[in-house]
């Protein structure tokens, strides 16, 4: 992921140089539709969640290629809807829905099949994200076949950036940094610069145990997937 970013700046930086470029800078605002596949004691069934985007593009365009940067205030997550019953015979069924809220710093390479960067576009690259806040709202019940118990959990916790040293509290930790790639495809008309895009995240989230009588065991494992569509409006001029 470091050598991606610095062969994205080394781009532009090459453009400048050369005096060919048009750079741009302006508002974007998207609509996100996330999930996460998440593993705990077995594969979890998740569903998306829709979240939203707000934040600012810059553009450093050169003929066909493109460097853009963009740094945005995202929200991700996933809903929860499963049902299991284990080998021992507890059954579980949860409904929950986690709320993740980040810095998404997204650096990618658009190639625009018109040498003046107007019309289609296609790009790939990286991000990195920033985990600010989040919140789970929990919907559990177990029926435990063996022992002859039950019980239920509802409510909401916060989720907190960062590694977990409190062994009781193993869903209200996530992982501070984010980390993934993305592509799609996009099209600019003047200012105006929609795109679709997908990022696939490479980091897993979910909470690590340093701590008490939960290191070392199992702890639940997630990544982030998104689904965006983005509209920016670009203030620029030429070099």
């Amino acid at each position: 992921m470091k050598h991606l970013f610095i062969s994205l700046l080394s781009l532009g930086s090459v453009g400048y140089a050369q005096g060919q470029t048009s750079s741009s800078v302006g508002p974007v605002i998207g609509f996100n539709a996330s999930t996460a596949p998440y593993e705990y004691d077995h594969t979890f069934t998740t569903h998306y969640r829709t979240g939203g985007a707000i934040g600012a593009l810059v553009n450093v365009q050169r003929q066909h290629l493109a460097l853009q940067i963009a740094a945005l205030y995202q929200q991700k997550g996933f809903r929860m809807d499963d049902e299991h019953t284990s080998s021992s015979g507890l059954y579980t069924r949860q409904k929950n829905d986690y709320r993740l809220n980040y810095l998404n710093l997204p650096v990618q390479v658009a190639y625009a099949f018109r040498p003046d960067g107007q019309g289609v576009q296609v790009f790939a690259g990286g991000y990195i994200g920033v985990l600010l806040r989040g919140k789970a709202e929990l919907d559990a019940y177990y029926e435990d076949a063996i022992n002859g118990t039950s019980g239920a959990r509802q409510g909401a916790i916060k989720l907190k950036p960062g590694r977990a040293n409190d062994s009781y509290s193993i869903h209200s930790y996530s992982q501070r940094i984010d980390a993934g790639l993305q592509a799609g495809a996009g099209y600019r008309y003047e200012q105006l610069l929609l795109q679709l895009s997908y990022s696939y995240g490479l980091r897993d989230i979910g909470a690590r145990y340093e701590k008490g009588v939960a290191a070392g065991f199992i702890t639940p494992s997630y990544y982030n997937r998104v689904a965006q569509v983005s509209v920016a409006y670009l203030f620029g001029h030429s070099d």
